[in-house]
């Protein structure tokens, strides 16, 4: 082997070349460190950064934004004209390009990163430029602090990442607060707030959003976004619209909240529901808003349930929301909750609630136990649209709305969930417009006729108690639709019908002609009302009283359920027979316990008086339709006449008469006819006075009669003329006497009833 010797003049030649080649070395390494810091010149105060080199980035941000420039954080830092920084981050995959942003931010050399504190830091400086701080596609991975930080501009952080609380509590800003195309894997705290010009949430996902006593001078535009838990918007106040369309979120609330334009809601989907509660908005707009469906999983009294979205993850074309679905990071934390609601065992009741919309406790490793799920409010049996108390200032449309289904749309299902959609206490100043089911064909889940669509349609409930518009535009065209209402307390100045449609952009619009619904539509409407109450007929017919039209079968249909309800406390075999809408239970009569009437003396008296008025509404109901019809007893009158004319000529065989002091020999007789009968049904005028003094009644003569020999000389056959016309007749005999003044006394006696009601029909009528 070949070897130098030490001091060898061959190994010092050596020796120099080695050290010249490490030098050489050392100067490219350097030259390529100090290249990667210039082409980082904006970069943020990175973990691993020299103090020096956090003043030098942060210097260079603010010299890009103190000339009106924005700065986007991905590929690289870079100071780029306004509005050009979305591209040029979008292209670079912002901020859905990761799958583990908690691994990126362990990359302490990412260029993307940016400190928690980085607004609080410029806020300080003097020179940025009125338009605002913009810095697009950053990372934060501590999240954000913009807690009482007071910005004279606009604050535009598009397409950002925040693995932290984003915490904005006491936050001002004199612009706009743009979080567009941005993505919060924790909470987006918006407390006591306030912003002078409009919010923009845009295409984003937050897990969860908490607005509290916040105030927006301008518009909230929150368009194909995600809050992946609950949006809480809690004594709300925007100047503009609150645009939420082709959203997604778990729960919205906006109680106690004043939006002065439209509150949009088209095209939205709520895993868990919708609540509206006491606020005030100048219209209200929800086009195919509504639910997806519940996944079941294993059978029985223990099988688990839960509400998944359906329109938001899936259909064509895609949307920007199924985008975000679709992105690995927001895949993963939704596959995540999927199976936090699936797995674990809870008791038969606990499943009875839609699981991952309600409180639930997770057990710990340690043996402790955390609240889990949707904080703060008690899960529900049902998915729930509420709008409560709560005042439209134009217009409130409501179309296609979209109930929730079972898990791939089989109908019917042992566990299709109950879907609410409530408009109670709420108030509308201008038209309440409403088709529950539009004209899409797919939204039908069994036709009438169908052996489930009984009980399909108990699932799908419309509540309307306490509500008032000026006036109500409906699609009555929905009768063959599985659902049913709970209606009460209802207040419309107008009613009309027609197809209507709604957006966003041009509020509400009718497909078809506005004109008044037939009474038809109207009964048959009614007629899908469970609650126990007759008032929504009295609200139809004021509505079409102020149309002009005539209103008296909705009265007439009132008033039968009112008679129902008072009959079935004493006869509760009949309830089956009362119109839809009227359940009322023996029980709830007050003269009665347990079904029992009370044995006091003053309860019976009360029973006996109710039982003789209720046998009195009920007679009204039958001569006159409550009193409603008083010509209605113009037919009774006709058919007693008839009755008794066919018993008098067919069952005794009455031709006529012969008034008393008539010579016997007399040959014309009086006719028992109807003007016989009428003037003894109804003596009070005595329109012939023959008609009450008679001496014989006469029969047709039959050849029997003459044949007779025993007949006596006063009792055999004669002739006679009656109405002009020759005919033999025979006198009647005592029993056959006897049963003609029976009768005459019972046709006086329906005369006088006849009479009375008569007259209580008229009275009701000018009540």
């Amino acid at each position: 082997m070949f070897r130098l010797r030490r001091g060898s003049a061959a190994g010092l030649r050596l020796g120099r070349v080695c050290i010249g080649l490490a030098g050489v070395l050392a100067g490219v390494i350097v030259g390529l460190a100090l290249a990667a810091l210039s082409a980082a010149g904006l970069a943020a105060a990175q973990d691993a950064a020299a103090p020096g080199q956090v003043k030098t980035n942060f210097d260079r941000i603010v010299a890009c934004l103190s000339e009106g420039n924005e700065v986007v954080m991905a590929p690289q830092p870079a100071c780029v004209p306004r509005q050009a920084g979305d591209a040029v981050a979008d292209k670079a995959g912002m901020p859905l390009g990761e799958r583990d942003w908690a691994r990126v931010c362990g990359n302490g050399a990412d260029p993307r990163k940016l400190p928690s504190d980085i607004v609080k830091r410029l806020a300080r400086e003097a020179g940025i430029a009125p338009t605002g701080i913009r810095i697009v596609g950053a990372l934060f991975c501590d999240g954000l602090d913009l807690a009482g930080v007071d910005l004279p501009y606009s604050l535009v952080l598009d397409r950002s990442v925040f693995n932290g609380l984003l915490d904005a509590r006491n936050l001002r800003v004199k612009g706009d607060l743009s979080l567009e195309y941005a993505v919060l894997f924790e909470t987006f705290r918006l407390n006591r707030a306030r912003v002078e010009g409009s919010v923009y949430l845009g295409g984003s996902f937050i897990r969860k959003l908490r607005a509290y006593d916040t105030h927006v001078q301008g518009s909230w535009q929150h368009k194909s976004a995600i809050v992946f838990l609950d949006a809480h918007m809690i004594r709300l106040a925007v100047s503009g619209d609150l645009d939420m369309s082709r959203s997604a979120f778990s729960r919205l609330w906006i109680q106690s909240s004043r939006i002065g334009g439209t509150l949009g809601l088209d095209e939205t989907e709520a895993r868990c529901a919708y609540h509206i509660n006491g606020s005030t908005v100048g219209d209200l707009t929800a086009h195919r808003a509504g639910f997806g469906r519940v996944v079941t999983i294993g059978t029985g009294p223990l099988a688990t349930r839960y509400p998944w979205w359906r329109h938001a993850v899936e259909g064509r074309p895609a949307t920007y929301t199924q985008t975000l679905f679709r992105s690995a990071a927001i895949a993963a934390l939704a596959d995540q909750e999927r199976r936090r609601v699936a797995l674990p065992d809870l008791p038969a009741d606990e499943n009875a609630l839609l699981r991952g919309c309600r409180q639930e406790a997770e057990a710990l490793p340690n043996g402790s136990t955390r609240t889990a799920g949707i904080e703060g409010v008690a899960g529900s049996r049902y998915l729930e649209f509420y709008v409560f108390d709560t005042t439209v200032q134009a217009s409130l449309c409501l179309t296609a709305f979209n109930w929730g289904t079972p898990r791939d749309g089989e109908v019917p299902d042992p566990h299709h969930p109950v879907t609410i959609l409530a408009l109670n206490g709420s108030k509308v100043d201008g038209n309440l417009v409403i088709d529950l089911w539009g004209d899409d064909p797919a939204l039908r889940t069994v036709p009438r006729g169908h052996p489930a669509f009984d009980r399909v349609s108990e699932l799908h409930k419309f509540e309307a108690i306490g509500l008032s518009a000026t006036a109500a535009i409906y699609n009555f065209a929905d009768q063959v639709r599985p659902y049913v209402t709970y209606l009460d307390g209802l207040r419309f100045g107008r009613i009309h019908k027609a197809r209507p449609a709604c957006g966003v952009d041009y509020g509400a619009r009718l497909a078809s002609q506005v004109e008044l619904p037939s009474v038809d539509e109207v009964l048959r409407w009614l007629d899908k009302n469970k609650a126990p109450s007759s008032q929504p007929f009295l609200a139809f017919v004021e509505g079409f009283e102020k149309a002009g039209a005539d209103a008296n079968e909705l009265r007439v249909q009132r008033r039968n359920l009112d008679l129902c309800d008072r009959v079935v406390r004493w006869l509760p075999f009949v309830e089956g027979l009362c119109p839809a809408g009227k359940r009322t239970l023996p029980a709830e009569s007050p003269d009665r316990s347990n079904g029992t009437v009370q044995a006091g003396f003053g309860s019976v008296v009360s029973a006996v008086a109710d039982l003789v008025g209720t046998a009195f509404s009920v007679m009204l109901w039958a001569l006159a339709d409550h009193g409603l019809r008083p010509g209605k007893v113009v037919w009774w009158v006709a058919g007693v006449l008839l009755c008794f004319w066919l018993l008098f000529r067919f069952g005794l065989g009455v031709v006529g008469f012969e008034p008393s002091g008539a010579p016997r020999t007399a040959t014309r007789l009086w006719p028992v006819g109807l003007l016989f009968l009428f003037d003894r049904l109804i003596p009070l005028y005595k329109i012939r006075e023959e008609h009450y003094a008679i001496a014989h009644y006469y029969r047709l003569a039959s050849a029997d009669d003459a044949a007779a020999t025993d007949t006596a000389a006063d009792a055999a056959p004669r002739e006679a003329v009656l109405r002009g016309r020759k005919v033999a007749v025979q006198v009647v005999d005592e029993a056959v006497q006897a049963r003609i003044e029976k009768l005459l006394v019972a046709l006086r006696v329906i005369g006088v009833v006849l009479t009375i009601f008569l007259l209580a029909a008229l009275n009701s009528l000018t009540r």
